[in-house]
């Protein structure tokens, strides 16, 4: 039975991660990341250290949305030690 029950979490936190991905990180890496990327790369005027440092910029919400998500899951594991990690990077 606890073998169920574990392995039903694991698919449920499985489904979770893939939904949040889906809805959440794609969104962002389309909107934030390449929109906001392409958009420094057009500035003709701006140095090649002025690009890079736009594109830092456009790379930091989604960057802290990620560790936000990898710390939320070490916690959960941490919660539940029986449970493999396959989602953390």
């Amino acid at each position: 039975i606890a073998e169920l029950q574990q392995l039903w979490v694991q698919e449920a936190v499985d489904s979770m991660v893939k939904s949040l991905e889906r809805e959440n990180i794609w969104k962002m890496q389309v909107s934030l990341l390449f929109r906001c990327s392409a958009s420094c790369c057009e500035d003709s005027q701006a140095t090649v250290q002025q690009v890079h440092q736009c594109i830092e910029r456009c790379h930091a919400p989604l960057a802290q949305a990620l560790a936000l998500v990898a710390c939320e899951m070490e916690k959960f594991r941490t919660a539940w030690p029986g449970l493999p990690s396959p989602w953390l990077p």
